[in-house]
């Protein structure tokens, strides 16, 4: 079959459903199915004549679906480019083949990198009363879903030339633990200094010492804190991190658990005063 250019008015079409509504009918059983299903209805009406071969064809996109949004902004615009050039066995093959890794990509930049990083600093920004944590919080944010677009554009453009492209220059498993790395390290360079100035110990002791210029006995302040802060800064918030990083893995206990348990203990310490 003699291959058919798309009308930029589809190909619109097309990339505006996608980015809008992949979502809008997400189920159990298809998933993002339906949404892609939508989103292709404009190219399929452009590149087929009768009912019947459009029905046979939207069917095809109507099955099972699931990948990250912007990852599938990408694989529609190739999707699209395979479907102008009636390789209709290739484009689903591609669909298949590629929304796993692009949803492990963009669920790790996006879940892991982007919203964790932005949500940390628009709270330490929150706390010193600055109104930009609103927008720290929210552009970042508005940003990668404005990124679907030019991704849209740059899978129909590049077609199977960005797929072999990004084989030979990384793979989607490094990728991934690369951004999960960056992530957990920011992350946790932050959670320190944020929980830093407000977790503290409170137990304080005096002791009688002799001073060594008049031979007075004297009474000294020890504070647990700053005997802490000597040996290492964050020491507490960081072994507090420790540990509910430890029940989460190790002891298999659930998030809303430990939550309960930090609550009952930090309790305990505040209102016998140990813990400021």
């Amino acid at each position: 079959m003699e291959a058919k250019t798309l009308s930029p008015k589809a190909l619109k079409k097309t990339k505006n459903r996608h980015n809008w509504a992949l979502q809008w009918c997400m189920n159990y059983e298809k998933m993002q199915g339906s949404g892609f299903a939508y989103a292709m209805v404009p190219v399929i009406k452009d590149l087929y004549s009768t009912e019947e071969e459009r029905c046979r064809h939207l069917e095809r996109h109507i099955q099972f679906f699931n990948s990250h949004p912007a990852g599938s902004s990408a694989i529609c615009g190739i999707v699209c480019a395979l479907e102008e050039k009636h390789q209709s066995d290739t484009a689903e093959s591609i669909k298949i083949a590629l929304m796993g890794p692009l949803a492990s990509v963009g669920d790790t930049f996006q879940g892991v990198l982007v919203k964790p990083l932005v949500s940390l600093i628009g709270a330490g920004m929150a706390a010193e009363g600055n109104w930009l944590s609103i927008l720290m919080v929210t552009l970042p944010m508005f940003a990668c879903f404005l990124a679907r677009w030019p991704i849209f554009d740059l899978g129909y453009k590049q077609s199977i030339s960005l797929l072999n492209n990004m084989q030979s220059s990384f793979s989607f498993d490094k990728l991934q633990e690369m951004a999960t790395v960056l992530g957990l390290t920011v992350v946790g360079g932050f959670i320190p200094s944020i929980l830093g100035p407000k977790l503290q110990l409170g137990f304080e002791m005096t002791k009688t010492i002799t001073d060594p210029n008049t031979h007075e006995a004297v009474e000294q302040l020890f504070k647990l804190q700053e005997s802490l802060d000597g040996l290492l800064p964050y020491l507490l918030p960081i072994v507090f991190v420790a540990a509910c990083y430890w029940m989460l893995k190790n002891k298999r206990m659930s998030p809303v658990k430990v939550i309960l348990l930090i609550s009952v203990v930090t309790f305990v310490l505040g209102a016998i005063g140990v813990m400021a």
